[in-house]
């Protein structure tokens, strides 16, 4: 559907998304389509019960409560783009209520976790000067695994210490630890020059020399946990998050902390919160002197 090209096009060009929110975003507007049109629905004829019998589908078919969220945000912001855009007299969408996620706890790395993570004793391939500093830029910064992905060499000022996050909505300028700065710094000089392609952008590359993919440095991520003995369902934010609490566990205040990560989801920053106060409560059980 011609459509559905401009409304993915608006949203990656005019609202700025994240490559993996537009592909999200299409994927569940694709499926959307796919429901009306074995409806023989039509898209301008689409009304609010139309969209609640796709949901409840959704339901029957065991699909998660998140997932149907994000369905539905992706449903809102598809018919809102249509009404606003002329192709749709209403908004069918309007008045449909995402259902309450529950807020589980937040998993991450303990510290000594994170140390063996990030342990190289050998630094003397390419691969392993990028592969580490991998690791310390993502746990130094609180990045997400997908704007690592999208980050380009330019987006890299060593002289001021800072990282640029131009990915998405969330864009945001970085402060880098001096340790991050020794293993991005030494990446760019001697290991990043002997494997990237000529005329490439991306800070990261693979071993064909161009931009890694998300699932890609996933993959590399899983296997140095594998190896660190690490026996964790690793997951894409759980560096990040590792990131978060142990700096709000030495002292760091929440809406510093908050503005690193580009945050402004208040049920994640609560969850921030119950885990420091989770690990407080542990601590005084455990090391009390009247325990």
């Amino acid at each position: 559907m011609d459509v559905i090209k401009e409304y993915i096009g608006y949203i990656k060009n005019k609202k700025k998304l994240s490559e993996n929110t537009v592909s999200s975003y299409f994927t569940d507007i694709k499926k959307y389509t796919e429901y009306l049109d074995n409806k023989n629905i039509k898209l301008e004829k689409v009304g609010e019960n139309d969209i609640i019998g796709y949901l409840m589908e959704l339901e029957r078919s065991n699909v998660s409560a998140s997932t149907v969220s994000r369905m539905i945000s992706s449903i809102k912001s598809f018919h809102d783009y249509l009404f606003f855009s002329g192709n749709c007299k209403s908004d069918p969408a309007r008045n449909i209520k995402k259902p309450k996620v529950k807020q589980n706890n937040i998993d991450i790395l303990t510290e000594y976790e994170i140390n063996s993570l990030l342990d190289f004793p050998k630094l003397d391939t390419p691969r392993l000067i990028r592969d580490k500093a991998i690791f310390e830029v993502l746990y130094g910064t609180g990045i997400k695994v997908s704007e690592l992905v999208e980050m380009d060499i330019t987006d890299v000022d060593l002289d001021i210490e800072y990282i640029y996050c131009n990915s998405g909505k969330n864009q945001r300028v970085i402060p880098i630890s001096d340790i991050t700065k020794i293993y991005l710094e030494k990446y760019i000089k001697e290991g990043r020059n002997r494997i990237a392609n000529e005329k490439e952008e991306a800070l990261f590359v693979n071993s064909l020399g161009s931009r890694f993919t998300r699932q890609g440095l996933w993959k590399i991520i899983k296997k140095y946990a594998v190896e660190a003995n690490i026996n964790k369902n690793i997951n894409p934010s759980m560096l990040r998050h590792s990131f978060a609490i142990h700096l709000l566990n030495n002292g760091a205040n929440i809406a510093v902390v908050s503005k690193i990560l580009g945050n402004s989801n208040l049920s994640s920053l609560q969850s921030y919160v119950n885990q420091i106060n989770k690990n407080i409560r542990k601590e005084v059980k455990e090391k009390h002197p009247r325990s």
